[in-house]
């Protein structure tokens, strides 16, 4: 049993140098590939030190990450966060995209939950990048700037010298009170559309209340004057009655004669005045009744199948 114990140490012991050297060469490997940009074997390589040798060193995790973030996202962001040349490798796209996102969140959360205080602010910093990139285009709305602007807000505070993390917080803070006052003025221009579009409505209640008042008016006027045409319609057979019965009254005075005849032509006529006098009283009883008959005749409806003489 001893034997056996002492072989197993042997071998380990004897096995060290060469893993070693196989870290060293993993490193120096994956130090190149990072900063000529072929993402993808430095990701190769991390991923083996990690993984199988478990080496987990802060620099070693954090361009583990690092590579994983700028093989997705390049190095043309408007926040400043990895140091590192533009993807010369595929970019990848699909189910291989969504691998090395979640590779690099969640390695760099691992390094801001463990870590020292300066490895620990680098870490909040990307988080706010990738968190600021995730939003689709053409810009971040307010949710995901106040996202980020947290997270750049924890680099802060875990490490103020980091100017990164300072650059990307003013620039978010500053995008944010950009959108706020977009609102504002949004708010602004609805209430005075609303407010116009009030006062466009005033103004025609107003004006279909001076046509009705109007129109009121017109056919007031109408009515009071279709009235005074009844009324003189009403009017104008009684004015004539009065002038036909003016104008019998004179054709009577004129065909009456007159009963101041003098002496000498009634003893011409051999007649007494007395009898005189009852002659003319006859003959204008009878002139009435002719007169009187003559009405009647004019006021009867003629028959229309009969001739009117």
């Amino acid at each position: 049993m001893k034997w056996f114990f002492g072989l197993v140490i042997a071998a380990v012991t004897l096995g060290f140098p060469n893993n070693i050297a196989k870290i060293n060469r993993l490193k120096s490997e994956a130090r190149t590939s990072y900063l000529a940009g072929d993402y993808q074997s430095a990701i190769k390589h991390y991923g083996i030190l990690i993984d199988s040798f478990q080496v987990n060193e802060e620099e070693i995790l954090i361009n583990y990450a690092n590579a994983a973030f700028l093989m997705t996202q390049g190095n043309n962001s408007p926040t400043q966060g990895v140091d590192g040349p533009v993807n010369s490798g595929p970019v990848p796209s699909g189910e291989q995209y969504e691998i090395y996102q979640r590779l690099a969140q969640s390695t760099y959360t691992g390094l801001a939950q463990n870590a020292s205080s300066s490895m620990q602010s680098i870490a909040f910093n990307q988080l706010g990048v990738m968190a600021f990139h995730s939003a689709p285009p053409p810009k971040p709305g307010k949710d995901v700037l106040h996202q980020a602007q947290g997270l750049f807000k924890s680099a802060l505070k875990t490490d103020q010298n980091n100017q990164q993390a300072r650059f990307n917080y003013e620039l978010v803070t500053k995008m944010l009170e950009q959108e706020q006052e977009n609102q504002q003025e949004q708010e602004q221009e609805q209430q005075q559309d609303q407010e116009q579009q009030q006062d466009q409505d005033q103004e025609q209640q107003q004006d279909q209340d001076q046509e009705q008042q109007k129109s009121g008016e017109d056919q007031n006027q109408d009515q009071s004057g279709e009235k005074e045409n009844s009324e003189q319609k009403e009017g104008d057979p009684q004015e004539s009655d009065e002038q036909q019965s003016d104008e019998q009254q004179g054709e009577e005075n004129q065909k009456e004669p007159p009963l101041n005849a003098s002496p000498e032509k009634l003893k011409e006529l051999k007649i007494s005045e007395e009898q005189a006098r009852m002659i003319l009283e006859a003959m204008k009883n009878s002139e009435v009744q002719y007169i009187q008959q003559n009405q009647r005749k004019t006021t009867k409806t003629p028959d229309s199948g009969k001739p009117d003489w």
